[in-house]
């Protein structure tokens, strides 16, 4: 039991989509929800949650929704601690398909246009109930990088490009790169 989402979004916050890294040895990025992908997710949310409280045993407490207020989403996936099962990592391709090349992955950063498919799936365990996001795909529409370049430019690979089509946008094969729209920025710097 799960429900699908295909949305533009805009990735946020701290990304690392190039390889497992850091304190949790995982890869991770933000979105958020557009607001009709919201009022879905919401929705779907409530009737995941009769069934995950269908499948427990004794008093279960609700966890918090997996978006805050504003409908950020937190995804972070890789082999992690090892003491529980990884997520997936999701297919990137580009517009037109194509898979993207794992070093161009090193340079995406906040304000890349992206258009996604996420899963929602319930989950129970012992005591908590709640649900998930999982991000299944991410197609680049406008690729923005760390020097401030833009390039507009359990799935297969063939699911992912079979739900997002092809669009105007970022291409793997023809960059075009041109110098970044000025943004308000919050003083976080990528560069050690």
């Amino acid at each position: 039991m799960a429900n699908r989402y295909v949305f533009n979004s805009t990735l946020e916050g701290f990304i690392n989509v190039y390889e497992d890294s850091g304190k949790f040895n995982n890869r991770c990025f933000a979105y958020k929800l557009s607001p009709e992908a919201l009022a879905e997710a919401e929705s779907d949310r409530e009737e995941l949650l009769k069934w995950a409280k269908s499948k427990a045993t004794g008093r279960v407490q609700e966890a918090f929704a997996p978006w805050n207020d504003e409908g950020v989403c937190k995804y972070s996936y890789g082999a992690g601690d090892g003491q529980s099962k990884p997520k997936p990592e999701p297919i990137f391709v580009d517009s037109e398909g194509d898979v993207i090349d794992k070093a161009v992955l090193r340079d995406v950063r906040k304000g890349t246009k992206v258009r996604l498919i996420v899963q929602q799936k319930p989950y129970s365990i012992p005591q908590k109930v709640g649900t998930s996001m999982r991000v299944l795909g991410v197609q680049i529409i406008e690729l923005a990088t760390g020097n401030g370049s833009v390039d507009s430019g359990d799935l297969s690979v063939d699911d992912v490009n079979a739900l997002f089509g092809k669009v105007e946008g970022y291409k793997a094969s023809e960059p075009a790169v041109r110098k970044a729209e000025e943004t308000t920025g919050d003083g976080e710097s990528y560069d050690f």
